[in-house]
């Protein structure tokens, strides 16, 4: 742990030079508990970000600026620890308090999902898992369509007014870069954000293997999440920093989403199949898409059960009901 600490320590003075070190300040527990905003601070990396209504204010420890919604940079005194306790700097406290009640009083300012892209795993060339069920050839890429066509529906008669989209509607073949790429080139204005759910089924070799699974990125995983323009605009030194901050930003409500779809599977389909988890892991589709991003398995379609379950329409209905609800829950966290 010291030699992480003196890493760092030489890091940030290369970086930046000496840190400077509020005199006074106070704990940031305390500052989110007036204000009312929800607190998010990784022990490991040292960051964390305060948020309000959609706005966000990010900082770091022994790190002389902050950040604000990722449009603005602000030079401050540093956060520090004192024992075990976070000191926000009495500057960068008066700065988030009033960036809190700006950004809070019109609605219109506040952030929302803009756009919601749903990735049916698989199709054309490439079936995904297939499997015999009942003397029927079962592939994956048709009930992972079949799903998310369902999905897509529900979402667009409750949003009408927001970007729901596919990276595909029948049976075609986009690449990953290619899913990928329509999820990063999503335009979005300041205050909007997009998530991404790749849908697929699974297979194994074991054919005691049941169950559905929801998966976000592994965090000991790093990607780059700042683009290459605000690289040049603030500088290499800098957006190490900040990609570290939007990194664990993404992470946090990637998690939360995933939490969200795998509750509402559960009390769809729990009773006829066991839920395996939320796991971490590093698909292509979720390490690469700039956002909260999370990829579903429904199900096994080489278990003799589960396989007869998931060529039924009403089964995959019940499935594709779980995540459009896991999705609205989410929305509803983000946008409060």
């Amino acid at each position: 742990m010291k030699s992480l600490k003196a890493a760092a320590g030489l890091f940030l003075l290369l970086a930046f030079g000496e840190a400077v070190y509020a005199a006074g300040g106070q704990k940031v527990s305390s500052f989110a508990r007036e204000q009312k905003a929800t607190l998010h601070f990784d022990v490991l990396s040292g960051t964390g970000y305060l948020e309000k209504g959609g706005a966000i204010v990010s900082f770091a420890l022994g790190i002389p600026l902050a950040v604000f919604d990722w449009e603005k940079t602000v030079r401050i005194e540093a956060p520090y620890l004192s024992g075990n306790e976070v000191i926000l700097p009495d500057e960068l406290a008066a700065m988030a308090k009033d960036y809190f009640l700006q950004k809070n009083r019109p609605a219109q300012e506040r952030y929302f999902v803009a756009t919601v892209l749903i990735d049916p795993g698989h199709g054309g060339k490439d079936p995904g898992a297939v499997a015999e069920v009942e003397g029927r050839r079962l592939q994956e890429k048709d009930l992972t369509l079949e799903v998310s066509k369902r999905v897509l529906d529900l979402l667009r008669a409750r949003y009408p007014d927001r970007n729901i989209l596919s990276t595909r509607l029948g049976d075609t073949y986009p690449s990953l870069e290619e899913r990928v790429a329509k999820a990063n080139s999503v335009a979005l204005k300041p205050n909007e954000a997009v998530i991404y759910v790749s849908i697929h089924a699974n297979a194994s070799f074991n054919r005691n293997a049941k169950g559905y699974e929801v998966w976000y990125l592994n965090p000991e995983y790093r990607r780059t999440v700042v683009s290459e323009d605000l690289v040049k605009e603030k500088g290499k030194d800098l957006a190490p920093i900040l990609n570290a901050m939007l990194e664990e930003e993404f992470t946090t409500e990637s998690i939360i989403l995933a939490k969200n779809i795998y509750e509402r599977i559960g009390k769809e389909i729990g009773r006829f199949s066991p839920g395996r988890g939320i796991r971490a892991e590093e698909w292509f589709v979720v390490r690469n898409a700039n956002m909260p991003s999370v990829l579903v398995e429904m199900g096994f379609i080489t278990h003799g059960e589960e396989g007869k379950l998931l060529a039924t329409q009403a089964y995959l209905r019940r499935i594709g009901d779980a995540i459009y609800n896991g999705i609205v829950d989410f929305i509803d966290y983000f946008e409060r």
